[in-house]
């Protein structure tokens, strides 16, 4: 009797743990917001989203409310718009797993905790509008995609077309004006860790036991 064709069964690993985990956490705020906002309740864009500076009075940063600090890092979780999310979400799963495998999920975090800061800080400095998402997180591992071709010498046109598009839409009236520069600039200053970090030095090959094999020859 002819032997039975084993199937082949697909399986699933866990590739990229931060990139998945700030996936599945912006997913779920921005469902939790929406049922939220859908039954006449307060959403959740109230604690996840930056500051702004003093011009607003109700929105200001308030030094004595250590949510305000909170706020400073996790308004990369909010997001205003459906259409928003999926579009960094896209870039950032994307583009985050080979860079997690690159820098390692410590300095990726890292990378993603000064992004959000210096977001949140100019925010709560210069604009009188609350921001959220991730765009400037996005931005920021197009700039790392684009920066670790030059450093190979080849750079390949789509992301430079990738680069020069994203961020033409985010400076435009309709990405945004002045929130999306925010977010550029965010991601230039998280994508500097990337670039000051030093290569990785290869192991160091095994030695030739060249007296051993003139031995082993010599016998």
């Amino acid at each position: 009797m002819a032997s039975r064709k084993k199937t082949k069964v697909i399986s699933f690993y866990f590739d990229s743990p931060l990139v998945i985990i700030f996936a599945v956490i912006s997913l779920f705020i921005m469902l939790l917001n929406s049922i939220a906002e859908s039954r006449g309740a307060v959403g959740l864009l109230g604690f996840f989203s930056a500051p702004t500076s003093f011009k607003a009075a109700e929105t200001a940063f308030n030094f004595r409310n250590p949510v305000h600090y909170l706020r400073l890092f996790l308004h990369v979780f909010g997001q205003k718009q459906w259409v928003h999310l999926v579009r960094d979400l896209s870039f950032i799963l994307l583009l985050g797993p080979q860079l997690e495998k690159l820098y390692g999920t410590k300095l990726l975090l890292l990378m993603f905790s000064v992004c959000a800061f210096v977001t949140g800080v100019l925010n709560a400095c210069f604009l009188s509008v609350p921001l959220c998402g991730a765009s400037g997180i996005a931005f920021m591992m197009i700039l790392l995609t684009v920066y670790m071709s030059i450093k190979k010498q080849v750079v390949p046109l789509s992301c430079v077309l990738l680069l020069l598009l994203y961020t033409g839409q985010c400076i435009s009236r309709s990405g945004g004006g002045n929130t999306e520069i925010i977010h550029l600039i965010g991601g230039i200053c998280g994508s500097l860790f990337g670039m000051i970090q030093p290569e990785k030095k290869k192991p160091a090959a095994a030695p030739k036991k060249a007296a051993e094999n003139a031995e082993d020859s010599s016998l």
